[in-house]
């Protein structure tokens, strides 16, 4: 790793709660918005690669990470909304750039819808526009009251193979590692709730085809949780995008390859400098 170094354990005060966040560089402002069931930990691979540019901000959402224990559950927008109010406990007033992976591009979208004005561009990793089906609502109600009844490791131990490419399983062993510790330090409660709010989350195949900002969107070859077909198609729906599809990765592109995945945010974000 090289770059800046984190400045750990910052926490910012926003509302009646306080964020903890992973901050590094500086220059263009790149919010990183983490997936389900991990942290800001995510991006320790890749944030090294991009501060000498950006000024990286990678909060721990609502309960995950180093987050206190949320006692009631929130929603998708609720996210979004905790994203902008720390970029003014930052007092970051310029427009920023965006990233979310999976659960994470869920919250971006809900950001660029809630908060146009504060987006640069905006970069959607791993992740699907579309709401879940009454099928697929229903198994993550299941999952979340799996995890409140018999605990963490039932409910995200089944996935965790499915979130790395055959590559990563066979060569990058730490990553492996890394990533499952990861899920089974989140609360049952954070899952349980996390679980109930991408199950009510919003579907935004509509709405993004009248976004006017930038959006990169990158896949991961061998996503099996938001295949690069389905992310084609949504990159299709939005007018002013491009689409990446990264080999030997699958549904944790910007951590399995993180130099492949940095050099397309310095490309996409070359012009904001």
């Amino acid at each position: 790793m090289h770059g800046y170094p984190f400045v750990d354990n910052v926490n910012v005060s926003v509302s009646n709660r306080t964020i903890p966040i992973r901050l590094s560089g500086s220059g263009v402002p790149l919010l990183l918005l983490h997936g389900y069931p991990l942290d800001s930990r995510l991006w320790d691979r890749l944030i090294p690669l991009l501060a000498t540019d950006h000024l990286c901000i990678a909060p721990d959402l609502r309960g995950f990470g180093r987050s206190v224990e949320e006692r009631m559950s929130f929603s998708i927008a609720d996210l979004a909304d905790d994203c902008c109010k720390l970029l003014d406990g930052l007092q970051i007033r310029r427009s920023v750039v965006v990233c979310g992976l999976s659960m994470g591009g869920y919250v971006a979208m809900q950001f660029a819808e809630r908060h146009a004005a504060r987006i640069a561009s905006l970069i959607l990793t791993n992740t699907r526009a579309n709401a879940d089906d009454a099928s697929g609502a229903s198994n993550r109600r299941s999952s979340a009251s799996l995890a409140l009844s018999q605990g963490v490791a039932k409910v995200v131990l089944p996935m965790s193979d499915k979130l790395f490419s055959v590559h990563t399983l066979t060569n990058q062993p730490k990553v492996v590692e890394v990533v499952r510790t990861m899920m089974l330090e989140t609360r049952a409660s954070t899952i349980a709730w996390a679980q109930l709010a991408m199950a009510d989350r919003e579907d935004f195949r509509v709405k993004m085809r009248s976004w006017q900002m930038p959006v990169v969107c990158i896949a991961g070859a061998e996503d099996t949780i938001a295949p690069t077909g389905v992310m084609a198609e949504m990159s299709a729906s939005i007018p002013d995008s491009e689409m990446h599809i990264v080999p030997n990765s699958a549904h944790l592109t910007p951590l399995e390859c993180p130099e492949e995945f940095a050099q397309i945010v310095r490309k996409a974000t070359s012009t904001l400098r």
